[in-house]
């Protein structure tokens, strides 16, 4: 039985409500990291507790545009059309205060609750590779930016500790737990390019074609 650190986390603050041996917290709290801390561990081991995510809401959004690829420099008196190859990481957010091998179990459970119901690609990172072509005026410097679509979830945890690990709080003996206010922010694999360019600077200007 674990009890001693959890009764100290816990006997600070008001016992939220329970309902048939359930406790609520907050994942922004000590509290509700320590317990997800406590299950993700257990449940790398195999045993001890099950994790399982409930979205509330999803939503995806563009995230500010960034160039990928390299910069053409058409220095003709026409426009010229450039093939660009171009790669682009984007990498995930999250809520979560605990350790790196713990937010990986977590994700793994909010990744495949998601991808489930309402994407079939968002994961921590996602790289996009392409080849595309590129217009640019004469005498002008063009490039390829792109705005990655992210999927953002909110929602709650859903933990069932087994027999073995029974939690005090308040005098009251715990095994489940809802952690609430979890939110994710990842890549779906989509985005929006955007061909960009600019007129050259006088130096630059001065290799164009007359």
């Amino acid at each position: 039985m674990v009890t001693g650190l959890v009764t100290g986390l816990f006997a600070s603050v008001a016992s939220p409500a329970s309902a048939a041996g359930v406790y609520t917290v907050s994942a922004n709290t000590e509290q509700g990291a320590f317990i997800l801390q406590m299950c993700a561990e257990f449940e790398q081991q195999g045993t001890g507790c099950t994790v399982t995510w409930d979205t509330s809401t999803y939503q995806t959004s563009h995230a500010a545009e960034r160039p990928v690829g390299d910069t053409a420099f058409n220095y003709s008196t026409q426009v010229l059309t450039h093939s660009m190859s171009w790669s682009d990481t984007v990498g995930s957010t999250d809520s979560l205060a605990v350790s790196a091998s713990a937010k990986t179990q977590l994700w793994k459970t909010v990744e495949f609750a998601v991808t489930t119901t309402y994407t079939k690609t968002w994961s921590r990172s996602s790289t996009v590779t392409q080849t595309n072509s590129l217009p640019v005026p004469a005498c002008s410097v063009g490039w390829l930016s792109r705005a990655a679509e992210m999927g953002h979830a909110t929602g709650q945890f859903r933990l069932q500790f087994s027999k073995s690990h029974t939690f005090k709080i308040h005098g009251k003996k715990y095994r489940a737990f809802v952690v609430t206010d979890a939110d994710f922010t990842a890549p779906t694999g989509n985005g929006a390019l955007i061909a960009r360019s600019r007129p050259m600077t006088d130096q630059e200007r001065a290799s164009c074609t007359r």
